[in-house]
């Protein structure tokens, strides 16, 4: 079945690459955030594409331009409200909870005949307000008009996404379906069915080798061949990088990363053998990937979280962004970094208070895994047994 969808909280545009790699359609998309939107539509040209607040836009909007017109809608709500690693592990519900009642009213408006919503594995046992359980409400909302509504949480490593990471897919039916969910390609040491699951340097071992200070968001060409077919996939005829620009640490951090170990954490470090340095300490982890393992998650916030495996900095913008699965032509646009919006506002610069081209690649979804997802949902709705049905392209 061919999909034509509307993505909403549409983002830097992973679920619309994923729907586009598997040979359906997005005709329009909206998302918020002015940065986002600039990636969105200078790697979506032929999308229309709303830069407006979903809260905004009157449900009339969505009845009169997609009733009929679209048959899927899909969208991940802001997850930051959800997460357990954020505020609510202190117990603070964040009003972005509430975007989920949006996306809803959407559903409503639209009538697609399917629907995906992705999000945290938080919003599994979240609250909307503090009271209301975040999952029930979805799904007793969508059932009540008439929806076959299923819902899991996938490893994104599962299905070849180089690195760990847990997120809940709901789908929603017309009519009931077949398992809409894919079958895993991967396993943490492979089986006879299964490949073993992809490290952080077969992601992006291929890529430019850069130090701290060095780099640039601008086209750089490769200097290696691809090794393997991931890498291959993920260069998809481009003839370089764009957005690999290592962060500009000091002299004094790069020389505390080097004495981190694959697994070590950088959170304290103490002094530095032979220095007359006071100890630091890290508010975020600093924690240097595994070469041989899957990249830990790439959250909103991974530009400090993490160093690279072998070179003693944070990751680029690239590196996150293949650890991610997009392809290398995939271009990130506003700026690399920004500070907090508390920050920003004590230091007058409003302007800026967008997604950083870090906080997009975080809150994507995986373009590779959204792709597998819309092709076993095509063959889902069509019918066909799970066991039967072809083996589905995992690159290209």
């Amino acid at each position: 079945m061919k999909f034509v969808a509307l993505d909403i909280f549409a983002g830097c545009g992973g679920f619309s690459s994923g729907l586009i790699q598997a040979g359906h359609e997005v005709t329009s998309a909206l998302e918020i955030d002015s940065w986002a939107a600039e990636t969105y539509q200078f790697n979506h040209r032929n999308v229309n594409l709303l830069t407006e607040d979903i809260t905004k836009v009157d449900s009339t909007y969505f009845k009169v331009n997609f009733k009929d017109r679209v048959n899927l809608v899909v969208g991940g709500p802001p997850c930051q409200g959800f997460s357990v690693s954020g505020p609510r592990q202190y117990g603070v519900y964040k009003k972005e909870n509430a975007l989920v009642a949006e996306y809803i009213r959407v559903i409503k408006a639209v009538e697609p005949e399917y629907f995906i919503l992705e999000n945290v594995r938080g919003f599994t046992t979240a609250t909307i307000e503090g009271r209301i359980k975040a999952l029930n409400f979805l799904l007793a909302e969508l059932r009540e008009i008439g929806y076959h509504v299923y819902h899991d949480v996938l490893q994104a490593a599962d299905y070849g996404v180089p690195q760990l990471r847990s997120r809940l897919f709901v789908v929603g039916s017309r009519h009931p379906i077949a398992n809409p969910f894919p079958n895993k390609t991967h396993s943490l040491n492979g089986t006879q069915h299964l490949r073993p699951y992809l490290s952080i340097m077969e992601a992006i071992g291929d890529l430019p080798i850069i130090n701290a200070c060095e780099g640039t968001d601008n086209l750089v060409q490769y200097s290696l061949e691809p090794q393997n077919d991931f890498q291959q996939a993920m260069r998809n005829g481009s003839l370089g990088v764009y957005n690999h620009e290592a962060m500009k640490h000091s002299a004094r951090i790069v020389e505390r990363f080097a004495t981190i170990q694959p697994g070590g954490s950088g959170y304290k470090l103490g002094t530095v053998k032979g220095k007359d340095a006071p100890e630091t300490v890290y508010k975020s982890n600093n924690q240097r990937l595994i070469s041989d393992q899957p990249a830990l998650c790439i959250t909103a916030n991974w530009q400090s979280s993490y160093i690279h495996p072998l070179l003693n900095r944070n990751l680029t913008v690239r590196e996150a962004a293949r650890i991610q699965t997009f392809p290398d032509s995939y271009v990130f646009k506003g700026k690399r970094a920004v500070p907090s919006a508390s920050l920003l506002r004590k230091l007058g610069r409003d302007d800026e208070n967008f997604l950083s081209q870090c906080h997009q690649v975080g809150n994507a979804v995986p373009p590779l895994l959204a792709k597998q997802i819309f092709e076993r949902l095509s063959v889902a709705v069509e019918g066909v047994d799970e066991e039967s049905s072809e083996q589905l392209q995992l690159w290209g």
